[in-house]
């Protein structure tokens, strides 16, 4: 059933269980058994009338230096602004942003499709360096933009660290899944042309939802700053 799905191109929808059942040889209570698994795994999804969809996940380039808005080009996804805070400097954040840093700007997201969490995201600014935005509400409007209209200020390159995690009690509520829910959890380390640190970012991503990708000319030559 599984070997069915992933053949089935992402245009189309699956056959009918009774389809299904004839093509694989096995009765309908064992594609109907089948489905429930691959639709809570969010495989797919099971519709009275419409039939049976595969669900298209959202490609993240691993090497882009787009804001998560332009990653997820879609005009149905929405921003809604949790809070700003001001927040004492964390010794893994002062080596990021530097001993002088004492104070940083927390800001608190979530990206929305239909009224429905995609991620959450919680960014971090030196709040000497970008006072004004702690009064900025965020609601729709993209961070990375604002930075380059208010500041100039452009991420150039950074690091990004990608790991699998199991939603906990709180990740759950945020993004309204059931705890235990595998997630991706992404910490972004981005810098200006200058060298300057610009912002740390973590985000949580609703693991069968996206697929992270790169492409690369010749992988042997790639070579870190």
């Amino acid at each position: 059933m599984q070997h069915l799905v992933s053949s089935i191109d992402k245009q189309e929808d699956l056959p009918s269980q009774r389809e299904i059942a004839d093509k694989l040889g096995i009765s309908r209570s064992a594609v109907q058994h089948a489905l429930r698994h691959l639709q809570d795994e969010g495989v797919v999804s099971v519709k009275q009338r419409s039939g049976i969809e595969v669900n298209k996940k959202i490609d993240i380039n691993m090497l882009g230096m787009q804001s998560m808005t332009a990653e997820l080009g879609n005009q149905n996804v929405k921003i809604k602004h949790l809070s700003t805070s001001s927040v004492q400097v964390t010794k893994q954040l002062q080596n990021f942003f530097g001993s002088k840093t004492s104070q940083l700007l927390k800001i608190e997201r979530i990206h929305c499709n239909r009224d429905k969490p995609l991620s959450y995201e919680i960014t971090y600014f030196n709040k000497a360096e970008f006072p004004a935005l702690e009064k900025v509400d965020f609601t729709n409007l993209s961070l990375y933009q604002i930075l380059c209209d208010e500041y100039n200020a452009v991420p150039t390159y950074g690091k990004e660290d990608i790991t699998c995690i199991l939603a906990d009690d709180r990740l759950a509520k945020a993004l309204q899944v059931k705890d235990g829910e595998p997630l991706y959890q992404i910490e972004s380390f981005n810098y200006q042309a200058d060298d300057r640190p610009l912002e740390c970012t973590r985000q949580y991503l609703i693991g069968k939802q996206f697929k992270y990708y790169f492409t690369a000319n010749n992988i042997f030559d790639y070579q870190e700053d």
